[in-house]
């Protein structure tokens, strides 16, 4: 491969030779009578695109560039090291990435690394942070004329522009540069996979489409390269009416776009709002990068391929340029011996015709024995031979070697997820590779099967996606030289399990009726003893991001990273454990995924709402008496059930939970913890944590008379007054202290009704967790939903809770215009300085929170472009939450507010 990535700094361009551009034996006509375009081939091209494609990321870590087109994750989702062992790549066939290091030079990043700028440090969201990382194509070919400034560039190969860790990303591929009198653009097929904002759960492929890179204005065409910015500022952008695009802000400084057609295929990518002023923090680090073109115009005369196979009966085609003042047509000569040997010319192909210094033809190979020719260049019926413009003469060279027994490719790696398959392969060694290889792959164990996808021109690898799981495939790899196909390897792959849905013994059917999926009739106890609890309202209730927080049956299992749930993740009945929540009867019913997030009247829950929750509740049966006596109850119970916050991002378990109470009535449930924890520093890690013991709930003076004759009891756990004397006291929260960490609040007047904590070990896991601030009085909006609800224990079928009333609205107290119903993103753009009024504290006390924060770019979770929302504030929002979340600005804002503890839960911004 050509090192043209490599040389930028110093500006070294590689030699070129000319190489035939019409097919057929025709001629070539130089369209300038001044000067002829030249050919040029081995071209290298590197573009940074922008600061923001190697920036600090407000959740992933950063946004960074990948050579090669990336295979389907399944989903919006940082990437974790199983997918980035296989997609995170900084050399596929003719792209390399590199970024800059310490001394400024070009260097291949790591996965590790990749988010480091030159000094070392991770990037950040701030206005000139960057990592600098840049894509490289080598092998460009083409033709220039720098007399008109005129060129035509095409490489080959691809990659992918990542963002938010790799929530959201696409694909370049074959790149074209176009320039005719110092106007052009660089274009290629673009490819990838969206997200639905209305539903946050879905991912789909997108179709490929040709789209503008970039717009080019005042190129300057020169013998030795191109360097141009591409048109960036005053440029118009316009969207559609489909929620996805946030209106351009043409009043700021240094407003600007790149290309439509880049913009609109983004609109589905969900990565619109960051390639144009939206108004945004970032906006400052969105215009287009440098493009660089080197290359070094020379004289002579090269094959289209200096390689090929035996017995080519297509001709063989060979260019000359810059022949010099001459005119004439030309024939070609084999050196052989002590007299060259004329070269005849392929089929009815005329003599090539020399055209303002330059010509092409096609001359018959086919006879010519393995070995290595040099062909010299004669004006027709002379002994003349052809020289270039500073009297050197014109030679080409090029070998004949045995085609296809030469070599075949060797399968060097291959690896397979559940809906894709990777594979790169290499030549034998010693033995130079063919021009490219064709890859297909078929349904089954053979190339019989059905033909999937054929994807033609790969040099060393493919990616195939959207595949079926547990699927047997077979994938052909063939080498081709000079267009001629050689011997073909075939192997087979089968695609992985798809991710487990989680829990004990796997899913069950989610469906709303009052039996769950053992028989039990959900309304009533079955053998044994029956434990009913909802938790807090929080618990149920609905999340700033993912939709709402729920219940799920089972302990849940390793979904991989912090990410939503999709219904595969999702248990409404796991061995003795089912989800219940009442329907608008009061009837209690089976919990479906399609309901998780519903209220009894069908409303979608909201953190805008009043006193809105789901008011499900977590049913484990047959639990097991152990004692019941004068002493006191101990009643063990074999089940688990795992509480996710916001949409699945954070989830944990509780398993096995035992009730012990003395004669007195006071006790606790305890149970076996587990779960995930993430850190709020690094958004990719996911941790598996250490089960633990942790107290559930306290209990303190159940009437133990109603166990024997009632049948059971219902309780409110302790919450109420308790203090949190846990470990936890800091969320290590990036550039601030305990200050700004979420512990539990004063005790005031104001919130004596509703201040309290869940037991401290309960707590303390939760620190773990990244749900730390959500079981306690923490001085945010949400703490009237954190107070525990009333548990039931029921010993008999006829004691059973019921649903009672309930007063919750799914209507917004506030007045806030929004997508369907919740704003279900964490991501937002804070811009203190976008259309910002003359203090930030005077828009908010007018209401205004739009004109002191532009919302969508942090809001809208990568994936996702979000329209704009208003948050109508008043007086009294001001008292309870009042202006101290403006502490921390612009990213630690962000962070801060969505990312408070290891997933940045409980903001206190929204009140």
């Amino acid at each position: 491969m050509a090192g043209g990535w490599g040389t930028w700094v110093t500006r070294i361009t590689a030699t070129i030779g000319a190489v035939l551009l019409v097919a057929g034996g025709g001629l070539f006509v130089a369209q300038s009578a001044q000067a002829a375009e030249s050919t040029i081939d081995d071209v290298p091209l590197s573009w940074r695109v922008n600061d923001e494609s190697g920036g600090g990321a407000f959740f992933g870590g950063c946004n960074f560039l990948v050579a090669g087109e990336v295979g389907d994750n399944g989903g919006s989702s940082v990437w974790q090291s199983a997918f980035a062992d296989v997609n995170y790549k900084t050399q596929v066939g003719n792209v390399t990435i590199t970024k800059p290091d310490s001394s400024g030079n070009q260097v291949q990043p790591t996965w590790a690394n990749k988010c480091q700028t030159a000094n070392g440090s991770n990037a950040t969201t701030a206005v000139g942070s960057t990592t600098g990382n840049q894509v490289n194509f080598d092998g460009g070919t083409g033709t220039v004329d720098p007399d008109s400034d005129s060129a035509e560039i095409r490489f080959k190969g691809a990659f992918t522009i990542v963002y938010y860790g790799g929530m959201t990303y696409w694909s370049i591929t074959d790149p074209v540069l176009s320039i005719k009198n110092g106007k052009g653009t660089l274009s290629g097929t673009a490819s990838g996979y969206g997200a639905d904002m209305f539903d946050v759960t879905k991912w789909v492929e997108l179709p490929q489409q040709e789209i503008e890179l970039a717009t080019l204005s005042d190129v300057k065409v020169t013998e030795s390269g191109i360097e141009v910015t591409p048109d960036y500022f005053s440029v118009e952008v316009d969207g559609d009416d489909s929620g996805t695009f946030n209106p351009q802000d043409r009043t700021k400084e240094g407003w600007g776009s790149f290309p439509q057609s880049w913009v609109d295929y983004n609109i589905l990518t969900g990565q619109s709002a960051y390639w144009y002023t939206s108004g945004g923090l970032v906006d400052p680090k969105k215009p287009a990068a440098p493009i660089e073109v080197a290359y070094t115009i020379t004289t002579g005369a090269i094959p289209k391929y200096d390689r090929i196979p035996q017995g080519l009966e297509t001709g063989l085609e060979i260019g000359l340029q810059e022949l010099g003042n001459v005119n004439g047509t030309v024939e070609a000569r084999l050196q052989s011996g002590d007299e060259p040997v004329a070269l005849p010319l392929h089929g009815s192909s005329d003599s090539p015709v020399i055209a303002n210094g330059n010509a092409t033809g096609i001359w018959d190979v086919s006879n010519l024995e393995v070995g290595s020719y040099k062909v010299e260049f004669h004006l027709a019926d002379s002994d003349s031979l052809l020289t270039d413009k500073d009297g050197q003469t014109i030679i080409a060279e090029f070998s004949v070697v045995e085609w296809p027994s030469e070599s075949e490719p060797q399968i060097s790696s291959k690896n397979a997820t559940h809906t894709s398959i990777s594979l790169a392969w290499s030549w034998t060694p010693g033995v130079e590779p063919p021009d490219n290889y064709e890859a297909a792959i078929y349904e089954g164990t053979s190339v019989s099967g059905k033909l999937v996808e054929s994807k033609p021109n790969n040099d060393a690898s493919v990616t195939f996606g959207t595949l079926e799981p547990e699927t047997n495939y077979t994938v052909k790899v063939t080498p081709t030289l000079a267009t001629i196909p050689g011997e073909s390897v075939t192997t087979t792959i089968k695609t992985g399990k798809a991710p487990e849905s989680g829990g004990d013994t796997g899913g069950q059917s989610n469906t709303d009726d009052t039996t769950d999926n053992n028989g039990n009739n959900n309304n009533g106890a079955s053998d044994g003893v029956t434990f009913y609890w909802g938790m807090n309202m929080e618990a149920t209730g609905g999340a700033y991001y993912g939709g709402c927080n729920f219940f799920s049956a089972g302990a849940a299992g390793d979904t991989g990273s912090s990410r939503l749930w999709t219904q595969g993740d999702f248990q409404a009945s796991n061995g003795n454990t089912t989800i219940i929540k009442p329907n608008s009867s009061g009837t209690m019913q089976t919990t479906s995924w399609d309901s998780k997030c519903l209220d009894r009247n069908g409303t979608q829950v909201s953190v805008t709402g009043q006193n809105s929750y789901t008011e499900s509740q977590v049913q484990i049966s047959n639990g097991q008496v152990v004692k019941n006596d004068s002493s006191g109850v101990r009643v063990e119970w074999d089940g688990s059930f795992s509480v996710v916050f916001y949409g699945g991002l954070t989830y944990w378990s509780a398993s096995n939970p035992v009730l012990e109470l003395d004669a007195n009535g006071n006790g606790s449930v305890t149970v076996t913890a587990s779960g995930y924890g993430a850190s709020m520093h690094d958004a990719s890690k996911w941790e598996k944590l250490e089960s633990e013991t942790i107290t559930l709930a306290d209990l303190s003076g159940v009437d133990m008379s109603t166990v024997g004759s009632g049948g059971g009891f219902i309780h409110t756990p302790d919450y109420l007054g308790v203090s949190y004397g846990g470990s936890g006291a800091s969320q290590g929260v990036p550039g601030g202290g305990d200050e700004t960490a979420t512990g539990q609040a004063a005790r005031t007047t104001e919130n004596e009704a509703i201040w309290g904590s869940f037991p401290s070990s309960f707590v303390d896991f939760q620190n773990k967790t990244g749900q730390f601030s959500y079981w306690f009085t923490s001085g945010g909006q949400r703490d009237p939903y954190k107070p525990t609800l009333p548990m039931t224990v029921s010993f008999s079928d006829n004691f059973v809770p019921t649903a009672g009333d309930y007063s919750g609205t799914g209507s917004p107290t506030l007045d806030q215009t929004q997508p369907n119903s919740a704003v279900t993103s964490p991501n937002a753009s804070a811009d203190l300085n976008a259309s910002a009024p003359s203090s930030i504290d005077s828009a908010l006390e007018s209401g205004d929170v739009n004109s002191a924060f532009n919302i969508p770019e942090l809001l809208g979770l990568p994936g996702f472009s979000w329209p704009e929302f208003s948050l109508e504030t008043t007086p009294a929002m001001l008292t309870v939450g009042g202006l101290g979340f403006l502490g921390v600005a612009g990213a630690n804002w962000a962070g801060v507010l969505f990312f408070r503890r290891r997933l940045g839960l409980d903001p206190t911004a929204f009140v």
